[in-house]
Order: structure tokens, then C-alpha cells, then sequence
């Protein structure tokens, strides 16, 4: 009984509301390239901070005050509002530009970056690196969970964004500053947010969200969803309608645990702590870049 409330629920939790709301990761936006442009959709969706016990809170509350605790036990990750805007084209998406590359981070003594860090965190053996290059990762053991597969060469290895940057561009991340779109392209605050996945998938996954892509894993089906919510719901981004319904279909055909799909509250201040302490991982690209435009 309980599973069949949710799912109602679920269905009935999309309303309109007419405003867009705005993240302070937005703050420090700089203007890019004029052409060409992205036309936004006309209607989105929205993550709600909504409790499961207790009435909701929005998200322009939570990221104003990274350190205030969200006075719930749990928030869903099913509760989504459904918005209409006037049509609004933004800069193109360009990777390089918006979200810069693999960085190393400067606050540690380590010569990996992003990439050599997710492959030595995600290998299930201690991973070897070339004769060359000990800050290259050449060999480990890691579990693909999008194949099943096992690959022990790096270089069959992609580091997915699972939510990828062009979508995170459009759903959101065109009004943050360098800096956090820098950070969000390198970001260690969990073990999802990138993955170490099949070489060959990432490349067909490419910048598609959900209703174009889904991991051929059965098994991990309901944890990818999840987690594609989860990574939403921390960074503030939207959905546009159709990512929403199949995300939805998805879940109902999958009989996924609905318990699955929520997040405490310390869980998501942890994040949004870890988002605010190393929003300066970038510092150093984002002043050779503001060099470089002067």
C-alpha cells in the first residue's frame, strides 16, 4: 500500500508555477561568445528540497545559506514543479571555454588529476602507472557498471559526468561563474558525480540525458536514475519535460524502491559544504582566463 501512495504521489507531485528561480553559483557569471546561441525549452522542471515529513523548503533558501541545516529528516528526490519561461537563448555550450579540463589540485601534494584521482578511486586493486609518467594511471581492475564488464586498461577507461556538462550547461550551470563550472567538471565531493565507466558507452552516452541514454546494466538502472536526480537536487539544475516523464516511466516500469530516492539532510549540507570549500579549485584557470580575455 504504502509503495502505491508513493508512486501516486509521484505522479501527482508536477504543478505550474510561473517564476524561475537562480542559484548563487550564478553570481560571478561572465559573459561568453555571442554566437551562436542555445534556445531553452519553454517549460522545465524542477527539483523541489522537499521534506518527506515535514513541509517543504526551496532551494533559493538552501543555497543562500550553504551552512543552515534544512529542518527535515529526509528529502525526496521525487518531487518535482513544473515552470513555463518566455524563450531564452543563452551562449553556445563550449567545453573549454565554460568548464575548462582535468585540473590538479593545488591544496595537495599529489601530481594526479581529476581523471588519475577517479581511476585509483574506482580501481578495486592498486592501480600501476606508466614507466614514464608515474601521475599517469596505465592499469588496474575496475567494474564497469554500465556493462558489467571488467577492463584492466586505463585506456579503455572514460571518466563520465553522469549528469554530462552540456546538459548541465543547459539545465542551469550557463549562470555560474567559471569557477564553479570548473569545479562541477572536476568534482570529487562523492562517488558518483563521475564515474570510471567503458570507453566505448561514454562515447555513445555522450552529452544525452536520460530518455536517449540509458546504461545497457539492467541492474543498474534504478541506482543511474538516482543518482542522475541526486546530482540535480545538489547543484541546482532543472529537467526539461521529456528527461522528467521517462525519468518517471523509468522508475514506475523498473519497480525501483522509492526509498531509494531521497537524500538526508546532512547528506546534501555535506555536499553543498564540500561545493563551497573548494569553490576556488579553479582560481588559477579562472585568473588565466579573465588574462586571456583581456
Amino acid at each position: 500500500m504504502k509503495l502505491i501512495v508513493g508512486i501516486l504521489l509521484f505522479v501527482l507531485c508536477i504543478i505550474t508555477v510561473p517564476t524561475l528561480k537562480a542559484t548563487e553559483l550564478g553570481n560571478e557569471l561572465r559573459p561568453e561568445s555571442t554566437a551562436p546561441v542555445e534556445t531553452l525549452e519553454k517549460e522545465y522542471v524542477e527539483l523541489d528540497l522537499t521534506a518527506t515529513e515535514t513541509p517543504s523548503i526551496s532551494i533559493m533558501q538552501a543555497v543562500k545559506s550553504l551552512t543552515t541545516l534544512i529542518q527535515s529528516r529526509y528529502l525526496s528526490l521525487l518531487n518535482w514543479s513544473l515552470h513555463n519561461r518566455s524563450v531564452l537563448e543563452i551562449p553556445n555550450y563550449n567545453r573549454p571555454t565554460q568548464f575548462g579540463r582535468w585540473i590538479n589540485d593545488p591544496n595537495d601534494q599529489l601530481c594526479f588529476n581529476t581523471r588519475a584521482k577517479v581511476l585509483v578511486r574506482d580501481s578495486i586493486r592498486s592501480v600501476a602507472f606508466r614507466d614514464n609518467n608515474h601521475c599517469v594511471v596505465d592499469a588496474g581492475v575496475w567494474n564497469d557498471p554500465y556493462t558489467t564488464s571488467t577492463i584492466k586498461s586505463s585506456r579503455e577507461i572514460q571518466i563520465d559526468h553522469l549528469v554530462p556538462l552540456k546538459n548541465a550547461y543547459l539545465s542551469g550551470a550557463h549562470r555560474w561563474s567559471f569557477r564553479a563550472r570548473c569545479l562541477y567538471s572536476n568534482y570529487l565531493g562523492n562517488d558518483f558525480h563521475l564515474l570510471s565507466v567503458d570507453g566505448v558507452q561514454n562515447m555513445k552516452k555522450g552529452e544525452r540525458s536520460p530518455e536517449k541514454y540509458m546504461p545497457p546494466n539492467s541492474e543498474y538502472t534504478c541506482t543511474y536514475v538516482r543518482n542522475w536526480l541526486a546530482v540535480k537536487m545538489i547543484w541546482g539544475l532543472t529537467m526539461d519535460r521529456e528527461e522528467a516523464d521517462t525519468i518517471h516511466s523509468i522508475i514506475v516500469e523498473h519497480h525501483c524502491n522509492l526509498s531509494q530516492f531521497r537524500m538526508t539532510e546532512a547528506q546534501l549540507n555535506s555536499q553543498r559544504e564540500f561545493t563551497k570549500d573548494n569553490i576556488d579549485l579553479c582560481e588559477k584557470l579562472d585568473r588565466a582566463r579573465g588574462q586571456i580575455a583581456n
